[in-house]
């Protein structure tokens, strides 16, 4: 462990937005190879393609997926498929010594290395976004001729593999889609032979692998849709042409351009190092070691680089790592809270872009005239759209209508704008969404008796009775008719629509009643049993991810929502857990945030789905559990860790809201905010030592410093800006667009 003086977090500060010369690595390490798939793989993804490494030595796999190879069509829901597996089995014995496995997020570089009779082994694993291939690096560095195995390519369905010289292909096509994914072995030196199995590598220096594969999926197609097998076949082959063209130093130079910058945008340093003890150990006993923490807080920004980059899809319930073809819910898009929270730190932790895959899929879908959700609405005579709980990539939608989920969605599509303030995706994309989805409410919200208006007929998620006026739904409104309101104000609409939206807003119920317990009622009849543990907690939309509830708002919810939280306990599954931490940073309670976070890190190797609060927690590789591995949860942990350091409060940007006292010292840097402000901060002793914004819209900048002074405000240039603090802490200064400013505290 290491203490860092506030002059060493003042030196990162004032080397601006670049990383930092002392930036610990992100690493995952085992001394093993992994031996279960969902506990102890390793996953690397470019966005659309994605692989587990298990890490074996005489014998070694590579599971592979592509996130559009679906079964099921627009009548059946069918579910996510395991694309297929690339088995290797080397010529050498399956004993070693100085065997490490490891998963560095710095680079998005899987590596296995091992010696065996004096000779060193290594390989790399990596899923490149640029090329959009999978690529398996073996060598022996520093000696020649040693590297003899055979690959063989398996396809998930168990069709026939064809082999062709260095080619393998695997092909067939499933209820609606059609598939084909090829894999080339290059080699430095010896032979490559084609056999009956696989593709055979002897006396080769070095080989590598390169994986391709694809579906005819088509989002904005009515079919879902578009191309031939053969038509897959041609654009495959001609892209592993292209690729096999390119060196393995060029296609891994590529990689690491594309991948570094992204990754390296935010740092979290909680004065820690990369243990000497693998990350197993770390997790099993010495959670208290907070490596983990800044580890579990990049892991979840690794994994959305690695699942939601580019393509027409959001990450599923699994990111787009699968290994079956009957994966736990098929692996789908659950729309009561975990494909919501897949998104959650892709604004804060400065990961804009892969917000994208979402954005395409809400509006596509929306928009769609005469598509399945439109149809929804239709059947219940409303305009606009709504969805059920479960949907696939097809837009079939079944079990449970969850109306108020078209709002809720809605509410990504708004936050994607108050962060980037890009004026011409709010008219274009988010404000057409936002406007039909609140004429469905304005077709379906009826009148209570006392002259407010309620959303009838619904529930709280997976809990309790179906109702008029439950919380959930009228929290969710509530937002939506807010922000789109904010919305038609920046395009300055004032039409018939408008003035209807503001009437129905004026009269909209909140969701917000305190019950005789103190609590958040979740329920506008039932009572609310106290001491009640379900997982989910929406009742309390309002606290996180939606802003009513705030102690800067209404001291009383806030209060209120304390106890509901106290009420429901802090055991659950893995992602109800990390929707916790968030909840309490909220509530400026960072010891009790921490504390579910800890909870959240619990290692468990359940693999089965259970809902015994015993068995959530995160695997040996540090994906969530449900259990089984729900990937919403990591999500949900990386957002919440940003939310204890930073919030968009009513009063403007709040450093260190919920910093817990396990965290005395440490900085933050490339953190976000909305109006498109970039912020590090430092701390010493649990106290605010510095911070810098970088502004990238030229907006006036107001941050929330409760209980401090600021002395001045100084630009990157070292000049003083004008500004103002009232009494409460609360400051304000103008900026200009990629300007630089640091605040100067007493």
């Amino acid at each position: 462990m290491r203490r860092r003086n506030s002059m060493m977090c003042l030196g990162l500060l004032l080397g601006g937005l670049t990383a930092g010369a002392e930036r610990v690595p992100m690493k995952l390490w085992y001394d093993e190879p992994a031996k279960v798939w969902m506990t102890s793989a390793l996953p690397v993804g470019n966005g659309q393609l994605g692989a587990m490494f298990f890490g074996g030595v005489a014998h070694e796999q590579v599971q592979f997926n592509n996130k559009t190879l679906w079964a099921g069509s627009t009548s059946k829901r069918g579910a996510y498929q395991n694309f297929g597996e690339l088995y290797f089995d080397f010529d050498t014995p399956d004993t070693c010594v100085n065997y490490r496995r490891e998963l560095s997020l710095d680079d998005a570089i899987g590596r296995v290395s091992y010696t065996i009779d004096g000779v060193d082994y290594l390989r790399e694993y990596f899923a490149s976004h640029p090329d959009s291939v999978i690529v398996v690096r073996l060598s022996t560095p520093g000696r020649k001729g040693k590297l003899n195995f055979t690959v063989r390519m398996k396809d998930g369905r168990e069709t026939t593999t064809q082999v062709d010289a260095g080619m393998m292909t695997i092909k067939g096509k499933l209820d609606l889609l059609s598939y084909e994914a090829q894999a080339a072995v290059r080699t430095e030196g010896g032979t490559v032979k084609a056999t009956a199995e696989g593709i055979q590598v002897n006396g080769a220096d070095a080989a590598t692998v390169i994986l391709a594969g694809t579906t005819n999926f088509d989002l904005s197609s009515d079919t879902y849709t578009r191309g031939t097998a053969q038509q897959i076949h041609e654009c495959v082959s001609a892209h592993m042409k292209k690729v096999q063209a390119k060196s393995y130093e060029m296609l891994r130079e590529a990689h690491l351009k594309d991948y570094r910058p992204l990754f390296a945008r935010v740092e979290l340093d909680l004065d820690a190092d990369l243990p000497e003890y693998t990350t197993d150990e770390l997790v099993r006993r010495h959670k208290s070691n907070t490596y983990l923490d800044m580890l579990y807080f990049q892991y979840g920004r690794y994994l959305m680089l690695g699942s939601s980059r580019g393509g027409q899809l959001p990450s599923n319930l699994q990111g787009l790592w699968n290994n079956v073809n009957n994966p736990a819910w098929q692996c789908d898009y659950h729309s009561n809270i975990n494909v919501q929270m897949n998104y959650w730190p892709a604004e804060v932790t400065n990961l804009s872009e892969c917000y994208e895959p979402f954005i395409s899929y809400v509006t596509t879908e929306a928009l769609k005239e005469d598509g399945s959700w439109q149809r929804v609405a239709r059947k219940e005579q409303c305009r606009g759209w709504a969805v059920h709980t479960q949907n696939n990539i097809f837009g079939y939608t079944d079990w449970n209508i969850n109306r108020p989920a078209n709002a809720w969605y809605c509410t990504h599509l708004w936050q994607h704008y108050a962060y980037t303030l890009n004026e011409e995706y709010l008219r274009e994309t988010a404000y057409p969404v936002m406007k039909i989805t609140c004429q469905y409410w304005f077709d379906r919200l009826t009148d209570n008796g006392k002259g407010q208006l309620v959303a009838p007929g619904e529930w709280s998620p997976e809990h309790g009775p179906w109702e008029d006026g439950v919380a959930y739904a009228q929290q969710l409104v509530y937002a939506l008719f807010d922000e789109t309101l904010q919305a038609a104000a920046v395009l300055r609409e004032n039409d018939a629509f408008v003035t209807e939206l503001k009437e129905k807003f004026a009269r909209l119920d909140n969701g917000l009643h305190i019950g005789p317990w103190g609590q958040i009622r979740e329920w506008s009849v039932q009572e609310d049993e106290k001491g009640d543990h379900h997982r989910h907690l929406s009742h309390l939309m309002a606290l996180y991810p939606c802003r009513q509830i705030s102690y800067l708002n209404d001291k009383r919810y806030a209060d209120a929502a304390r106890v509901s939280l106290d009420s429901r306990g802090d055991g659950a599954t893995g992602w109800s857990r990390a929707w916790k931490v968030a909840c309490w940073a909220r509530l400026w309670d960072g010891d009790r945030a921490y504390r579910l976070l800890k909870q959240a890190q619990n290692l468990t190797d359940v693999t089965v789905v259970s809902m015994d609060d015993n068995a959530g927690g995160v695997y040996e590789n540090l994906f969530c559990a449900h259990p089984s591995f729900q990937i919403d949860g990591n999500f949900g942990a990386t957002a919440g860790i940003a939310e204890m350091l930073l919030q968009n409060s009513l009063k403007g940007i709040h450093p260190l809201p919920a910093l817990p006292s396990a965290w005395p010292d440490g900085s933050f840097r490339g953190l976000r905010a909305e109006k498109d402000f970039t912020v590090n901060v430092a701390w010493a002793d649990g106290k605010l030592t510095d911070m810098q914004i970088h502004s990238g819209s030229g907006k006036k900048c107001s941050v929330y410093l409760p209980g401090r002074k600021v002395r001045s405000v100084k630009t990157d240039r070292g000049s003083d800006t004008d500004f103002r603090q009232g009494a409460d802490g609360t400051l304000t200064f103008k900026t200009e667009k990629g300007n630089t400013y640091r605040l100067v505290l007493e």
